[in-house]
């Protein structure tokens, strides 16, 4: 009979790992927050966009959301929710985020 030892690797070791620091999270996140709301503007106008500024919502999501984020990766992480895979995928769109502004 074999024994599998699987080894989880914590949130923390990942982004050292991607060299990845709280204000690159921060810059992903403000990424993917502006193409919502360019999208929201684009498919609902600028009422629509109104509405979703008004609601509150917008600042609910700005609120602390790198620690947020890594918070909410690591308890999927460790709670085997989320495969080690995807978030790799994810760091690895924050790394080129990453890059990318560097060349801004």
């Amino acid at each position: 009979m074999y024994r599998h030892i699987v080894i989880h690797m914590t949130i923390h070791e990942l982004l050292d790992e991607y060299n990845l620091a709280t204000d690159d999270i921060r810059w992903s996140l403000c990424l993917r927050i502006t193409e919502s709301i360019v999208h929201n503007l684009e498919n609902e106008g600028s009422e629509g966009l109104t509405r979703k500024l008004w609601s509150g919502n917008t600042g609910d999501e700005l609120y602390d959301m790198e620690e947020r984020w890594t918070r909410d990766r690591g308890d999927r992480l460790n709670r085997a929710i989320l495969d080690e895979g995807h978030l790799r995928d994810e760091l690895s769109q924050m790394v080129l985020d990453k890059i990318n502004r560097r060349q801004l």
